[in-house]
């Protein structure tokens, strides 16, 4: 997603996908047996704004380079209260339990001091401030980020305030260990920002995410993690955002037709849900804290099990499934 990925998740991805040429291992726990045993901890998912003014991050590369998936909504923007509100029935029919949001924004690229204006993030409120009716409720977690860099140390210490002061409270934020939850991504070092995160754990559970195994806190790319915390996923290709970066943020050259032909091979990769499928079994034999989806909607990293016009709601059901969640769920796949 962020250019200190690329190098850190290409690494992954090439042996994942390339040097095994197939999904991981198979794991003890067979899917029947996940099916018939429900997962009792919490399921949390990465969730991403798209309402830049242009789309051209999420939309335009998908043209642009041969992206292999495209979204059933189409060309959907998170600022439209229908589209949230038709996401989070998604969510619960997935088994979800808490949508963990993603701050960083692009074009125009928003700083941590603009979270109260991000309008996703104002309908995820609304919307799950009012779940009395609903069968499943889901919680909301707040992920620190700033695109390409990092935030500074009075943008970060400003968003942990207002997690503090219009968050925290409400029934729907999540807690971890007795306090609300906080995620970081960091694009690099940032001991200015350690600092911070000393002073706020009285107050806040806090957790850096890192796509580097070598590196402590959760993880963002799966199959990886511990008895807190274990991070599955679909399959990741982050090769449009790659291109996106060199072309539109670097100004260099691209081989369009090379980029266009790796798009064809990124369905193969995900094994036509095999890959997914032993992630999650994976992760239900270690039965942590938390299983981690990374991600809902990063449609740029091909890192999504959002339905798509291509495998439909393949891995929204297959989430269900496989959590032991498919009684419960059920109300939520009828019209």
């Amino acid at each position: 997603m962020r250019q200190s990925r690329l190098t850190v998740a290409l690494a992954t991805l090439t042996l994942t996908f390339i040097a095994n040429g197939r999904a991981p291992a198979r794991s003890p726990m067979d899917a029947r047996q996940a099916e018939e045993t429900r997962y009792d901890g919490t399921v949390a998912i990465w969730y991403g704004s798209h309402f830049e003014n242009t789309g051209s991050h999420d939309w335009g590369p998908i043209k642009e380079w041969n992206g292999p998936f495209h979204p059933i909504l189409g060309e959907y923007r998170t600022d439209d209260r229908k589209v949230v509100r038709r996401h989070l029935r998604w969510l619960r029919r997935a088994g979800v339990d808490v949508i963990v949001y993603d701050t960083c924004r692009i074009q125009p690229e928003l700083t941590l001091l603009d979270l109260p204006k991000q309008k996703t993030l104002q309908l995820l409120e609304d919307e799950l401030s009012r779940q009395e009716k609903e069968t499943r409720k889901l919680s909301l977690v707040v992920w620190m980020e700033k695109w390409n860099s990092n935030p500074t140390p009075q943008q970060y210490q400003f968003a942990l305030d207002y997690v503090r002061k219009n968050l925290a409270d409400r029934d729907f934020y999540y807690h971890l260990d007795g306090k609300p939850l906080v995620m970081t991504y960091l694009n690099g070092p940032a001991p200015e920002l350690d600092r911070i995160d000393q002073e706020y754990r009285q107050f806040l559970t806090l957790r850096r995410v890192s796509p580097a195994p070598q590196t402590p806190g959760w993880k963002y790319f799966g199959l990886a993690g511990d008895k807190e915390c274990m991070t599955v996923n679909p399959g990741a290709n982050g090769f449009m955002e790659d291109a996106f970066i060199a072309k539109y943020v670097n100004h260099q050259s691209v081989d369009d037709n090379a980029l266009r032909q790796r798009g064809k091979a990124v369905s193969q990769q995900r094994a036509d849900g095999q890959y997914f499928e032993n992630q999650l079994l994976q992760a239900r034999e270690v039965d942590p804290k938390v299983i981690f989806i990374s991600g809902w909607n990063d449609w740029a990293w091909c890192l999504q099990i959002e339905p798509a016009k291509e495998y439909g709601f393949k891995y929204v059901d297959m989430a269900a499934r496989l959590l032991g969640r498919a009684s419960e769920t059920r109300a939520y796949r009828e019209p």
